[in-house]
């Protein structure tokens, strides 16, 4: 596997990769960006071509690109493996009897998306060479939809009938456990629905307690970022029965979960990172129109509102968003809990005002400038509030003023950047004729949430992140050999407890009078390794190079290496006093007095060493 990993590594750069996610920033011979793992102001997210590695001095978090794309896609190596495998045309030899674990996950999730691909198909052929041809067509093209965005988005119908879709399957050989999987179908555990003809198949008669989810419904594929189908919204067809519910979903599966997946965003996410914005709008037909209109940053959330998976997802693309959301009840409603997760997130919002209670879909079908002059007018979403609050109430009346301040701190309350939250408390003091310190006082009381503390001060806190010393400790003594010669000679490799580090520093003191980065790669095969050695020796280079523009290019790399391995050593007694200290228990519990003597003496020797560190 070894070979394969480097191969792909080799045709596929990882700031190329990177690039397609982030919008990276050149820092000397590297390139930075505001990370995506967790909430920054400043890009400490640092990415380096020649080692093909990326580090957070955030979070702590770093790899290559197989770790980038396990972490913003949220899926295991070998998957990583495979995907960046076709990506870059690299053909993978069969997996070993020891993945056969993994093997059958995702042979059970290739399944999956094979019944997906076809079930999409088959709704798709229906409506351009079936049932809907006519009256499903027809529909679609009325609410401005041209053939072109219908055919991109995928769109298709499902006939009525109780078993097409399962009958259809059946035939191209899945089980129907398989299928019911998707979520494609409805167990019926009981009597079959009514009207529903019996099923004329033998061995099979299990299947009547099966029948097709969609029926007589326009059907909207919901893709992932990659393009793949993993569920399915489906309209009620014009004319249909309006007694059902006008929209039904895919349900939760193993490859749609809908808090992680927003509609279109798999042919947005380019032109989002592009414009570093975002259009959020409520419906999928709305999205399809903006697209096809130009306004190809457009994407609709699954549910009802964002989640903050989502609002994640978004900030790896862009910092900007525009919500387009119908203000009714239920639309103010979904807008305010979506807007306190992106205020939480540090998510700039806007609010797009639809004009005269029109969506997306219908501006644009009326007069594309109409929904454009929306969009570049959209406003601030606290200037939003205020307008919109104090147009309710008159701020001369003290149970006003009182209701006033209720519903805005509760918004501002959401806002995770300090300066701008203070700014509003200021502007809502002055509007309403109060002081600060009355209105600051409130906002304590709704005790506010606790924000991640994203500083990067502090040794403790830093170690704390990046959670390795060892790691920290081979990326100085790699990138400054010559300085370190003493300090490495010092070193305990007892006091490196993880198996990988601890034979990276036993072959530098095998080799201490000439070791090299090169030299000492070159003396292990595994993959695991060498990412480690590299993503180590990044990290030192850029911590103490001042590429990251914070004052870090001042310290004292051998000074800090002799605080690192002080503290490793003083992790390893302590570890070894806690065990002690259940070893005195277990010998006076059993009344071996001697023992305990002794252990109570070894005890007091490692409390001495600490206490001298």
């Amino acid at each position: 596997m070894s070979s394969e990993v480097e191969e792909i590594k080799g045709r596929l750069g990882v700031v190329e990769l990177i690039g397609e996610y982030l919008r990276l920033a050149k820092a000397g011979s590297n390139w930075k960006a505001l990370c995506p793992f967790h909430n920054e102001k400043t890009p400490s997210f640092m990415v380096s071509e020649e080692r093909g590695s990326w580090h957070c001095f955030g979070c702590g978090k770093g790899g290559d690109i197989f770790s980038f794309v396990m972490e913003m896609e949220g899926i295991e190596f070998r998957e990583a493996l495979e995907q960046l495998a076709q990506k870059a045309g690299v053909e993978l030899k069969r997996f070993s009897r020891g993945d056969r674990g993994y093997q059958e996950e995702k042979d059970d999730k290739g399944k999956l998306f094979s019944i997906l691909e076809l079930a999409t198909k088959w709704y798709e052929k229906n409506l351009w060479e079936g049932k809907g041809k006519e009256k499903i067509l027809k529909y679609l093209r009325e609410r401005g939809l041209q053939d072109a965005s219908i055919k991109k988005f995928r769109l298709g119908y499902a006939p009525d009938g109780w078993r097409n879709m399962l009958e259809f399957l059946i035939k191209k050989k899945y089980k129907i456990e398989e299928i019911a999987k998707t979520g494609l179908l409805v167990e019926k555990n009981s009597d079959p629905p009514l009207n529903s003809p019996p099923y004329q198949g033998g061995e099979d008669m299990a299947r009547i307690n099966y029948y097709d989810r969609f029926r007589d419904r326009i059907m909207f594929p919901i893709q992932d970022i990659l393009g793949r189908a993993v569920g399915f919204s489906a309209r009620v067809a014009p004319g249909g029965d309006e007694k059902n519910a006008k929209y039904i979903n895919t349900p939760q599966t193993s490859v749609y979960d809908k808090s992680k997946v927003l509609y279109g965003l798999n042919f947005a996410k380019i032109e989002i990172k592009k414009k570093n914005e975002a259009i959020l709008v409520e419906g999928n037909t709305d999205v399809i129109a903006s697209h096809q209109a130009g306004f190809e940053n457009t994407i609709a959330v699954s549910g009802t509102a964002l989640t903050e998976e989502q609002t994640k997802i978004l900030k790896r693309y862009g910092e900007n968003l525009k919500m387009g959301f119908d203000m009714d009840a239920a639309g103010q409603a979904a807008a305010r809990r979506s807007i306190r997760v992106c205020l939480e997130n540090d998510l700039n919002v806007k609010i797009i005002l639809p004009s005269a209670g029109k969506d997306a879909a219908e501006s644009l079908k009326e007069n594309p400038e109409i929904w454009k002059a929306a969009v570049e007018g959209a406003e601030g979403v606290i200037e939003y509030y205020f307008r919109e609050i104090f147009s309710r109430y008159d701020a001369g009346k003290p149970t006003d003023k009182k209701k006033i301040a209720a519903e805005l701190l509760n918004v501002i309350k959401d806002i995770s950047n300090p300066v701008e939250q203070a700014h509003w408390v200021k502007e809502l003091a002055v509007k309403i004729g109060t002081e600060e310190k009355v209105l600051l006082d409130v906002l304590k009381k709704t005790r506010l949430k606790e924000k991640k503390d994203v500083s990067n001060e502090g040794e403790e806190k830093e170690i704390g992140r990046a959670g390795n010393l060892e790691g920290k400790i081979l990326g100085i003594v790699f990138v400054f050999p010559e300085d370190c010669r003493k300090e490495v000679a010092g070193i305990d490799p007892r006091d490196f407890q993880k198996e990988k580090e601890g034979a990276i520093i036993k072959a530098i003191k095998q080799n201490k009078e000439n070791y090299s980065l090169e030299k000492i790669k070159a003396l292990f095969s595994d993959y695991e390794t060498k990412k480690f050695i590299e993503e180590a020796v990044f990290e030192a280079e850029v911590r103490f190079g001042g590429e990251l523009g914070d004052g870090r290019d001042q310290l004292d790399p051998i000074g800090e290496l002799r605080g690192y391995i002080r503290l490793l050593k003083q992790k390893r007694q302590k570890g070894k006093i806690l065990e002690i200290m259940q070893d005195i228990k277990s010998a006076e519990a059993s009344g071996d007095k001697a023992g305990a003597k002794v252990l109570m003496e070894e005890f007091q020797r490692l409390l001495d060493e600490v206490e001298e560190d």
